[in-house]
Formats: structure tokens, sequence, C-alpha cells
């Protein structure tokens, strides 16, 4: 596995989370256009423009078109979200396979929780460095890339 798949991991998770938020930002603009119901307006007209009309009616193509986009957005952003956490998944397959605890236990710390490699120095524990931490991984993914 590259070490940029172990990066992206965070913007994958990140991914995921902007797709959630775009669904239910559509789902809830759909469900507004339900609610909402009959247009009011006031139209001038007749006797030269004079005269006032009220018309009330509820905009039935409108809702279709845009009903049928946000499903059509919708359908597409949900592949898009499998994707997404098919890579999500593959990447914890691939740490579940690697036999050296240590190893496991720095990547989920740099790769998967984010830290900055001091922060995965002081959750590794007394005698790892911000340094040696760094060359460990270096070596690590030299020799399994």
């Amino acid at each position: 596995m590259k070490k940029t798949v172990l990066e992206q991991y965070i913007e994958l998770k990140n991914e995921i989370n902007e797709i959630n938020a775009r669904i239910q930002k559509l789902q809830n603009k759909l469900e507004r256009i339900n609610e909402e119901g009959n247009v009011k307006d006031v139209v001038k007209g007749g006797g030269g423009g004079w005269q006032n009309y009220h018309i009330e009616g509820f905009p039935v193509a409108e809702e279709d078109e845009v009903k049928y986009l946000i499903k059509k957005n919708l359908r597409i952003l949900e592949e898009r979200k499998a994707k997404v956490a098919e890579l999500i998944v593959n990447v914890e397959s691939y740490i579940n396979t690697i036999e050296d605890s240590r190893m496991r236990r720095m990547i989920t710390h740099r790769y998967i929780n984010n830290l900055p490699w001091w922060k995965v120095a002081e959750k590794m524990g007394k005698g790892y460095t911000e340094n040696s931490c760094k060359k460990q991984m270096e070596r690590f993914l030299k020799e399994n890339t």
C-alpha cells in the first residue's frame, strides 16, 4: 500500500462527511418543496394594465424538474459515498495485515488519527522521538511498497 493512500485516509473520511452533509441538504430541499404547496402571486392586466389578478396554483412542472434533479444528484452522491467507503475499508484491511504492532500503532496515530509526528512519538511512549518515528515509518514504507 502506498503512503499516499494512507495519507488520503483522513481526506476520505472528510469526504464522507461532506457527502453526507450535501445529501442532507438535498433531502431537506426536497422536503421543503413538498411542504410549501401552492404558490400565490398578483399580476396586473386587463383594463389597460390597471387591474390586479390574484393567481394561485401549484408549480407542478417546476416541482417535477427539481425533484428529478435532486433525486439524480442523490444517486450520484450515494455512488461516490460507496466508492469512498470501499477505499476506507481497503486501507483498514491493509493495516490489519501488518504484522508489526508498533507499525500498526504508528500508522493508526499518524494516518488514521491524523496526528503530527511529535504527537505520534508522545502516544508511542517513552523512548520514541518525532525523528525516530518518521525514520521508522520511512523504512517501513520503503520496504513494503
